[in-house]
């Protein structure tokens, strides 16, 4: 089906999609490299009254086994591009790309995202971070399509409401990150390769690199957290704030603690490595993974007092948030 020069799919499979490999189809799919044709994916939403998502590289999401009733839109290619020290990287363009392209022109600061598998896109909106940074650190504005104005704009990073793993995009579902503008230093580029390399060591050390999983399942917990008392949960597990560049309590190392490594249900499984993983290693069901992270949030709560709280994505299950209503339904 074509509308356009946009090449609409039906029935398409969402699990050669994610890196998790599971979940079933999207009623309709849509690569899209250009403005022209993302607003005519959001037309041929609002023509067929069916809801639509954004879905970049496919971490940090699962897919229901009954897949998505919509549209399933799917930023591919962009470019990076450079002006007054201003860096633009377009909404499908890996994070990996991005720290290559900003070494190569001489600039520090970004070496962190190589830890982060997904999309700038995706990274924005979830305010991604790793080894003790965050895209907070380095946005100064985005550039959204608003799909009830029909029209672009930008939005400064101090409106971006980033928090953990979150931000404001998560909550105006009606803009659309396009691209982001990020700031940062001259430096040595041979120091930054360095870095790099010692960022990608840690990681293959530690976690279950090039296994079909979302990342990490649940989000670590701030010492700043409302239901969390910091020196009661010190007193009975010393070692559970001890996490590196982590902030506060890790939730894989509340879920090793929980005894859950190495555990099991269908074709998921915790990891060994990295308790805060989940692997599909073998014809994973969406549902396994759900009864998975049931489970560490039982344990973990009886255990240690504490509610975990998701941070991969869910997309086509009932009262998932991950998904918008059609553009025609809105008034």
């Amino acid at each position: 089906m074509h509308m356009s020069d946009l090449h609409i799919k039906e029935h398409e499979p969402l699990a050669k999609h994610t890196v998790f490999r599971i979940g079933g189809p999207a009623r309709f799919y849509a690569d899209v490299d250009s403005r022209d044709q993302w607003i005519a994916a959001f037309s041929f939403a609002e023509d067929h009254g069916v809801p639509w998502m954004v879905l970049g590289a496919g971490s940090n999401v699962l897919v229901s086994d009954a897949g998505f009733p919509g549209l399933v839109i799917h930023p591919v290619g962009g470019g990076v591009r450079h002006e007054n020290g201003v860096v633009e990287a377009d909404a499908g363009v890996s994070m990996a790309r991005v720290v290559a392209d900003t070494l190569v022109h001489g600039l520090r600061g970004f070496e962190w995202a190589i830890g982060v598998p997904g999309t700038i896109g995706g990274s924005v909106v979830g305010n991604a971070g790793c080894f003790g940074s965050e895209m907070k650190d380095v946005v100064v504005s985005i550039l959204a399509y608003d799909t009830e104005a029909r029209a672009a704009r930008d939005v400064p990073a101090a409106a971006c409401a980033f928090g953990y793993r979150d931000s404001m995009f998560k909550r105006a579902p009606q803009l659309v990150v396009l691209a982001a503008r990020l700031a940062l230093q001259p430096g040595d580029a041979a120091r930054g390769q360095e870095l790099v390399r010692a960022y990608t060591f840690k990681r293959h050390a530690g976690q279950d690199i090039g296994a079909q999983t979302a990342g990490c399942a649940f989000k670590n917990i701030p010492w700043t957290r409302r239901d969390i008392d910091k020196d009661a949960v010190l007193r009975q597990f010393p070692d559970v704030g001890r996490s590196g560049t982590v902030p506060g309590i890790a939730a894989g190392l509340l879920i090793d603690r929980a005894g859950l490594k190495g555990y099991q249900i269908g074709g998921a499984k915790i990891s060994e490595r990295h308790g805060n993983f989940i692997i599909n290693v073998g014809n994973a069901r969406a549902e396994d993974v759900v009864m998975l992270i049931a489970l560490a949030k039982e344990r973990v709560h009886r255990m240690f007092g504490i509610f975990l709280e998701e941070e991969i994505r869910y997309i086509g299950f009932e009262d998932s948030a991950t998904e918008r209503e059609p553009l025609a339904k809105r008034g």
